[in-house]
């Protein structure tokens, strides 16, 4: 389709012509054919194979909450059902992403700083070697909720070893423990943990696809005992890869399903640039001629898991470090899974004064994080951290998590709370709901903008099914003007049944709103996140 403009001039005929035969500014070899957007079904790239957001700390408290509250986050997070008006109920996560808890919460003195009681896990496992599996009863019931909801899909981490295993006694570092916080006599034990923890889930009927037993390795997690905030342990690349290869063996003989996923980086650039002993690592666990070297373990997956956190400055760096990825992770045959994003930093602010922000401005943020993590860095799976949240200072409610909680009591004995909506809930959305497991995303031309305008400006992003005929477009509208998208090549390459879109709109008044919109009369309000649906003739 070609949208015209019209060229109103006087045209002097020349090379000797009468000067009074003017040609008709209407004669159409004068029309000017601007561009539309162009849908190349042929040019495909990744698979999706899913999107998730984590129960976190947070989760194993929510899940012990009465039936009515529990299960309204529940139907918000996993659901794919409508309301008789076909506005979604839920944003239709297809993976959970749960934490295998070190014991802090078991701990006489956790080291943990008193207001931060939230943040503390407790163990499946006691110091003894026996196991409760009644232990972590919140963040088991999300994981039978979710299951309940089709969700097929998990995946297992944690923060650090179990504290009985750690060399002081802690599940964060101290400042005489400089990397991996846990004994080396005890290495096995950590290994065995982790297999019988999965098996056990495994056994219940769960699909666990990935274990991450080393998270944000790159940082210190150093903390006074009694102001620690949360688990964590440095390790270095060469502990890593001397534990995984423990790991890896205790899968095989317990006959765990899972794949080990490693390394899970505290930022995308460290997954394939720098010179430090906890960085390089997909060049350093991959190469073959590496001494940290394990791409060959039988129980490893091809998953690279990486956070996007502060990995978007600047737009130009945002594009670099995506691509640089890609690249890497293409020459090994890797895929990438974006595993925790959460509005960290003071990028979201782009220079502008966030006392004018609305909910929305938030949204349209993560959107274009999400949308640059597909679209330039192939990611076949994102998730967001956490799932909840209950931090009211300042504009947090809006940057940490898609659940707004608050409890009853400030304290581990709290009973029950209130639960909000986050707009960041409904903008993932727009992708999870709709962005199904196995559809391949394809390339969507726009002429309009070129890389760096787009994700400052207009995204779009196409994906459609494998086994069927749908497809899906999502558009990000960070501008203050509505847009009208002319499908450029539209009834040449491809038609839709009945010349309709659905349409889910996520703005300041809407949360995945449908509407229905015809192919030529595609409008993309100013300041929204719009999700297109249709089935190809």
């Amino acid at each position: 389709m070609y949208r015209f403009i019209l060229v109103f001039a006087s045209i002097a005929i020349l090379m000797g012509c009468s000067s009074d035969s003017a040609t008709d500014p209407n004669d159409p070899k004068f029309d000017t054919p601007e561009e539309g957007v162009t849908l190349d079904f042929n040019s495909t790239f990744q698979v999706i194979d899913h999107f998730g957001a984590s129960g976190g700390f947070q989760g194993q408290w929510v899940g012990k909450w009465p039936d009515a509250t529990r299960n309204r986050a529940a139907e918000w997070l996993f659901s794919t059902e409508a309301d008789p008006q076909g506005n979604p109920k839920g944003i239709g996560l297809s993976l959970w992403r749960t934490m295998i808890g070190e014991g802090s919460a078991d701990q006489a003195n956790s080291g943990f700083k008193a207001s931060n009681w939230f943040r503390e896990m407790e163990c499946y496992m006691a110091p003894d070697g026996s196991f409760d599996w009644t232990k972590q009863a919140g963040e088991q019931w999300f994981m039978s909720k979710a299951k309940e909801y089709g969700i097929n899909k998990f995946t297992m981490w944690t923060g650090s070893p179990p504290y009985f295993m750690t060399k002081n006694g802690y599940v964060f570092s101290t400042s005489d423990v400089p990397t991996f916080n846990c004994q080396p006599d005890k290495y096995d034990d950590f290994a065995n943990f982790l297999a019988d923890v999965v098996k056990n889930y495994e056994d219940k009927g769960y699909n666990i696809s990935t274990v991450c037993p080393f998270n944000e390795t790159q940082y210190e997690w150093n903390a006074e005992v009694g102001n620690a905030q949360q688990s964590g342990t440095r390790a270095t690349n060469a502990e890593i890869a001397a534990v995984t290869k423990i790991i890896d063996n205790a899968f095989t003989q317990k006959g765990v399903n899972a794949k080990i996923m490693i390394p899970e980086a505290a930022q995308l650039k460290y997954l394939f640039e720098g010179s430090g002993n906890t960085v390089n690592q997909v060049n350093d666990f991959f190469n073959s001629s590496s001494a940290n070297y394990i791409g060959d373990l039988a129980n490893l997956s091809k998953y690279i898991a990486g956070h996007s956190y502060f990995s978007n400055g600047t737009t130009t760096e945002s594009l670099r470090q995506r691509k640089s990825l890609r690249t890497t992770l293409a020459g090994y045959g890797l895929d990438f899974w974006q595993t925790e994003y959460s509005l960290l930093g003071t990028a979201y602010q782009q220079n502008k004064d966030i006392s004018t922000f609305q909910e929305i401005d938030y949204a349209l943020w993560l959107s274009r994080i999400i949308h640059t993590d597909l679209v330039f860095g192939n990611a076949t799976g994102w998730s967001f951290w956490t799932a909840f949240n209950q931090s009211t200072f300042g504009d947090h409610p809006f940057r940490f998590n898609l659940i707004l909680y608050q409890p009853n009591s400030n304290e581990p004995a709290h009973t029950d709370g209130a639960i909000d909506d986050n707009k960041l809930l409904w903008a993932l959305g727009n992708f999870s709901r709709f962005v199904r497991p196995g559809m391949v995303r394809f390339e969507v031309k726009d002429p309009d903008y070129g890389e760096s305008a787009s994700v400052e400006n207009f995204m779009i992003s196409g994906y459609k099914s494998t086994t069927s005929k749908e497809i899906v477009l999502v558009c990000i509208n960070n501008t203050d003007s509505s847009r009208t998208i002319a499908l450029d090549n539209y009834g040449e390459d491809f038609e839709v049944v009945n010349g309709d879109f659905e349409v889910f709109t996520t703005s300041a008044g809407s949360n995945l709103r449908k509407s229905i919109m015809d192919f030529d009369g595609l409008s993309i309000p100013s300041k929204s996140i719009v999700t297109l649906k249709a089935t190809l003739k």
